[in-house]
């Protein structure tokens, strides 16, 4: 095997590629990708038996055809590593992949190909195609919310749901919950399906590099995401995701409205002062003001008071302040709204004008 590639070429695909494959292995194969040489592409592929990723690339130069395995880790690294727009050369000579750039020379262990293990495709009974763009900025305004290791593992994922027209998607860890939505060209049969955590962000970072369009199949317990660049494969978590329409708080709303640079400001300094612990930031609305207060148990505070839309009643909530911090973050916009139903109840979170992204935080007793 034999080819060259310019590092730009490479090293966005190697990227995504070692977050899959395994740094601390039992099976050895597994913190390698495989690579392959065809008459004009380059294929990579990772796996973690779980989750199996299959990258093309088409802007290399192949001499000889052929195929190998090599620690995803070391390759990455050295890719990076060299200057911008150099040309790389790789060639398997002698149980070795020999990498050449510019004066600098490498030579990989190898392992042998037939022991890399691929996951088995299985029938897909539901498949749509879906715009990259839309679905990874609803996934990433989302998905900051999943659970990274509760006991109800269907939490540790995050939930793609379509009903009529529509996609939505659900993260929740108990004390949060995002929800997203956008609309489908087309009408879509009821489906519900609970995507790992570590899928969810791996198919965050492939979209970022791969917004186009995408096929999107699967059944109970596979997924699959497919476009002309990528091969995405990913077992799903199994079982029933709760209602999380009931976590929607009801009763009479008062609402706040303002910008979120401030706000963000105002949280900054005020979490360099909360309890490490806890994290607890105080709201204390009146008209017209926000007054932002936190404390820790050295009795050093933080206050300081906002100017906002609000014309509600006074009262004074509590909340996790990296909580808060984490739902304006991943708002897009600068117009923010907090829709308050008092201070035993959960708060939603969103943009002013847009009801396609709501954010629910419960309330904190501090």
């Amino acid at each position: 095997m034999k080819f060259t590639a310019k590092k730009e070429a490479l090293v966005d695909k190697l990227s995504l590629c070692s977050s899959i494959a395994e740094k601390r292995q039992t099976i050895p194969i597994l913190s390698n990708v495989l690579l392959k040489a065809e008459d004009k592409n380059l294929t990579i592929v990772a796996t973690d038996l779980e989750r199996q990723l299959s990258l093309v690339v088409s802007d290399c130069i192949i001499s000889n055809k052929g195929e190998t395995t090599v620690s995803a880790r070391k390759l990455f690294e050295l890719i990076r590593s060299v200057p911008d727009d150099t040309e790389l050369s790789f060639e398997v000579v002698e149980n070795q992949l020999e990498i050449s750039a510019l004066s600098f020379q490498a030579d990989l262990a190898i392992l042998p190909v037939q022991d890399f293990p691929f996951v088995d495709l299985e029938d897909h009974n539901f498949k749509i195609l879906l715009n990259g763009n839309k679905f990874g900025k609803v996934l990433e305004s989302t998905s900051f919310a999943m659970a990274s290791a509760d006991v109800r593992y269907y939490l540790n994922g995050l939930l793609f749901e379509t009903a009529q027209k529509k996609i939505n998607m659900v993260a929740t860890d108990g004390h949060r919950l995002a929800w997203g939505s956008y609309s489908h060209t087309e009408d879509l049969e009821d489906r519900k399906l609970i995507i790992p955590r570590s899928t969810t962000l791996e198919l965050q970072r492939i979209l970022n590099i791969f917004p186009e369009e995408f096929s999107f199949s699967s059944n109970n317990s596979q997924l699959k995401i497919e476009s002309e660049n990528y091969n995405f494969i990913s077992k799903l978590i199994e079982g029933a995701y709760p209602d999380y329409k009931k976590v929607f708080p009801s009763g009479e709303e008062q609402s706040l409205a303002t910008s979120k640079s401030p706000i963000l400001t105002a949280l900054s300094r005020s979490a360099v002062l909360s309890n490490e612990k806890f994290r607890g930031v105080k709201f204390e609305l009146s008209k017209d003001k926000l007054k932002i207060l936190a404390n820790n148990p050295n009795k050093e505070t933080a206050e300081e008071e906002l100017d906002v839309n609000y014309s509600g009643q006074d009262f004074e909530i509590g909340f996790n302040i990296n909580y808060v911090q984490d739902s304006l973050n991943y708002l897009p916009g600068d117009e923010i709204e907090f829709i308050f139903f008092g201070s035993e109840n959960s708060c939603l979170v969103k943009n002013e004008s847009n009801d396609d992204l709501v954010h629910v935080i419960m309330p904190m007793r501090l």
